[in-house]
């Protein structure tokens, strides 16, 4: 074996440890994706409107919290049909980052 074939090989050998590594981490992924079975995964728009219910299920507390949250700034209602309160999802979930004492239940 002459020099240049040392070096191809021992550059084959390299690129072949570096495969086998980026396998190895897609390995899980891979396998979530067997799972799935060809299901559908859609990205939640954060931004859509939720009902009060919901937003107290995100939270971890009742409606009537939801009222004071609203009543003391912390989230605002946008209403719809001019009477229908509803909550922005993305603003629930900041509310969640931002407030400690609150454990969330996890956006859905």
């Amino acid at each position: 074996m002459n020099t240049l074939d040392l070096d191809a090989l021992t550059k084959f050998t390299e690129q072949a440890r570096q495969l086998q590594a980026i396998v190895a981490e897609l390995k899980p992924f891979l396998e979530l994706i067997r799972e799935l079975d060809g299901k559908a995964i859609l990205p939640m728009p954060t931004d859509r409107l939720i009902r009060a219910g919901e937003a107290a299920d995100i939270l971890g507390v009742n409606k009537t919290a939801i009222g004071h949250f609203v009543k003391d700034g912390l989230l605002k209602p946008y209403y719809v049909n001019s009477e229908q309160r509803r909550f922005k999802l993305s603003e629930v979930n900041a509310l969640i980052k931002d407030t400690p004492t609150i454990e969330s239940k996890g956006a859905k």
